[in-house]
C-alpha cells in the first residue's frame, strides 16, 4: 500500500516510534529524529544506560573485562534520551551472547540453541514495541521484529516503513540453493533457514506501506521477488570518517609484507572459498592473508586452507582501526549483502577495495576505488590482488580515491536523508 497525501501530510506532524534489535542504521536515524523532537520511542534489545547495577559490573575484577568488551559497549544513540529508550529481552540476550563467546571455535555445537535464544530476543523486542503504537505514530521497524508492531499500525491508521537491511529472503532462498549446486563442497557453510523463517518477512512486507533499504543491490531482489519499485526507497548507509582514517604508511609495505584483510563472519555467505581460493593462487612469500570475525555453522570445510591465514576472533569497531592500517588491501568477496559498512570503513581507511557488486556497488567505484568484481570469482580476486601487489602506486592512488569517496558516505548524510524519509520531508531518490 503506497501512502497518499493526506498520510504524507499526518506523517510530517507525527511522532516516530523505532523498533530494532541493534542496527546501527537505526540508532542513527534515532539521534537525528531525536535532534528534530521527532523520537517517541527506541524499542530495542538491551543497552548500557549507566545504571548502578551496571557500574557495579563495570568495577568487579572477573567480569569488568568481558563485559566492557560486550554489553558495557553498547550504548545508547547520541543524543537520545535513557526516558525514550525501552529495552527487551535481555536475559536472552545475554544468554546468546555467552554462548557465541564460548563456541566461536565449534559454531556447529552452538548454532541450533543461539537460534533459538535469538528468536526469543525477537520476540521480546516485538511484542513490547506493540505495546507503545498509537495512530499518531509513524512506525519504523527492522525486519524480523516489525510484524507485530505493523499489525496493530494498520488496525490504528499508522504508518509504517520496513527497515530491511540484506537482500529479499526468498531471492536468498533461490540464489544460495543455486550455490549449493555450483560449490557443493563448501555448502555446509552456507546459511540455513528455518522452514517457517518467511512467514514473519512475508508479514512485515505485506504490512509495510515503505521499505528502506540500503542498496541498489538490494531494491533490485525485492523487485525480483515481487515487490512494486515504488514502495522501495535506497538510502546508502555511512562511515564514521573520524574513527575510519589513513593511518601513515611507510614507502615499504608495513613489516615488509602485502596484506590481504577481510574482516565479517567466517562462512560462505561471504564468499569465504572464494578469497581462500583466489589467495591460494596468489600467495606470496612476502604476502599473508587475516580474517577477522567468528567461523559459522559449517566453517569446518575451511579447514583444509587453514595454513593459507591468520585468524582473530570478532572485534569491536574500537578496534577495526589497527587492523586496516596494517593492510594493504580489503577484500569481501560476499555473495549477498545489503550495503556492508565495513567496505565503506575500509575506504575510509585508505584501503583499495576488491569486492562483488551484491551489495557496495553503490558507493565502491570500479578501477578507481578498487575493484567490482563477478561473484564467485575467485581467478578475478587472484588477478586485482596480483595488480596491486605489483603496483605500489596504484595502491596507494586508490586508497587516496577510497577515502575521498567514504567522506561522501557519512552517516550525518545517512540519517538526514532517512529521517526525511520518515517524516515525509522529502520522496525523490
Amino acid at each position: 500500500m503506497s501512502v497518499d497525501l493526506h498520510d504524507r501530510a499526518r506523517a510530517t506532524a507525527a511522532g516516530a516510534l523505532l523498533v530494532s534489535l541493534s542496527a546501527p542504521e537505526m540508532d542513527r536515524l534515532a539521534s537525528e529524529l531525536a535532534a528534530r523532537g521527532r523520537l517517541t520511542t527506541l524499542v530495542r534489545r538491551y543497552l548500557n544506560k549507566n545504571r548502578r547495577w551496571e557500574r557495579a559490573i563495570a568495577r568487579l575484577p572477573v567480569l569488568r573485562g568481558a563485559y566492557a568488551s560486550t554489553f558495557g559497549r553498547r550504548l545508547p544513540p547520541p543524543g537520545v534520551a535513557s526516558s525514550l529508550i525501552r529495552e527487551a529481552g535481555a536475559p536472552w540476550d545475554f544468554a546468546v551472547a555467552c554462548l557465541n563467546r564460548a563456541g566461536r571455535r565449534v559454531p556447529s555445537l552452538v548454532a541450533p540453541l543461539t537460534k533459538q535464544l535469538q528468536l526469543n530476543v525477537e520476540r521480546a523486542v516485538a511484542n513490547v514495541a506493540t505495546r507503545h503504537v498509537t495512530g499518531d505514530h509513524v512506525v519504523v521497524g527492522s525486519y524480523h521484529v516489525a510484524l507485530p508492531a505493523f499489525g496493530k499500525a494498520r488496525r490504528v491508521g499508522a504508518r509504517t516503513i520496513l527497515n530491511y537491511p540484506i537482500a529479499h529472503h526468498r531471492w536468498q532462498y533461490r540464489f544460495f540453493a543455486e550455490q549449493a549446486e555450483r560449490n557443493p563442497h563448501f555448502a555446509a557453510a552456507l546459511p540455513v533457514f528455518a522452514k517457517n523463517h518467511a512467514d514473519v518477512l512475508d508479514g512485515e512486507i505485506e504490512l509495510s506501506d515503505s521499505i528502506l533499504v540500503g542498496s541498489s543491490f538490494v531494491r533490485d531482489t525485492f523487485m525480483a521477488s515481487g515487490v512494486a519499485p515504488e514502495k522501495i526507497r535506497v538510502i546508502p548507509y555511512g562511515v564514521d570518517v573520524e574513527r575510519f582514517s589513513p593511518r601513515p604508511r611507510a614507502a615499504a609495505r608495513p613489516s615488509g609484507r602485502f596484506r590481504v584483510l577481510f574482516v565479517g563472519q567466517i562462512g560462505e555467505r561471504k564468499g569465504i572459498s572464494y578469497l581462500l581460493r583466489a589467495y591460494d593462487a596468489f600467495k606470496k612469500p612476502d604476502s599473508e592473508l587475516h580474517l577477522v570475525g567468528d567461523f559459522v555453522r559449517g566453517a569446518d570445510v575451511y579447514r583444509s586452507f587453514e595454513p593459507l591465514f591468520t585468524h582473530s576472533p570478532n572485534v569491536p569497531q574500537a578496534r577495526l582501526p589497527p587492523l586496516f592500517g596494517a593492510a594493504d588491501v580489503f577484500v569481501l568477496p560476499t555473495l549477498v549483502e545489503g550495503m556492508p559498512l565495513v567496505v565503506l570503513e575500509a575506504m575510509a581507511s585508505g584501503l583499495p577495495v576488491i569486492a562483488t557488486p551484491h551489495g557496495p556497488a553503490d558507493v565502491l567505484r570500479d578501477g578507481t576505488d578498487g575493484y567490482i568484481v563477478p561473484c564467485g570469482d575467485s581467478d578475478a580476486i587472484a588477478e586485482r590482488l596480483e595488480r596491486l601487489y605489483r603496483d605500489r602506486d596504484l595502491r596507494l592512488e586508490m586508497g587516496r580515491n577510497a577515502r575521498e569517496s567514504a567522506e561522501r558516505w557519512s552517516w550525518n548524510r545517512y540519517a538526514t536523508a532517512a529521517a526525511d524519509f520518515v517524516l515525509g520531508c522529502k520522496t525523490a531518490p
